[in-house]
């Protein structure tokens, strides 16, 4: 299956808080974002695009990595600014 196969479908992200297309979702981190189970269970076999399209490698590291939740967000951010 063509990895740009499902580019232009969209759905709320639960990371920025808007729409985005599912090229964003399979883009934006390496190799793509660690959320993309959970978000896009629904709306397509995912676990066949993921197989067909990456590694298992590259599917474990992904998924291995830890996704900060909302409040350490917050926090970082606030660290970041504070002079």
């Amino acid at each position: 299956m063509p990895i740009d196969q499902y580019d232009s479908l969209e759905l709320r992200c639960l990371k920025l808080g808007g729409q985005v297309p599912f090229k964003y979702c399979r883009t934006v981190d390496k190799p793509f974002c660690a959320r993309i189970i959970s978000c896009w269970a629904t709306r397509m076999d995912i676990g066949t695009f993921l197989a067909g399209n990456f590694s298992p490698e590259q599917i474990q590291s992904c998924l291995e990595t830890k996704q900060p939740t909302k409040l350490e967000q917050i926090f970082k951010t606030i660290d970041k600014i504070k002079p």
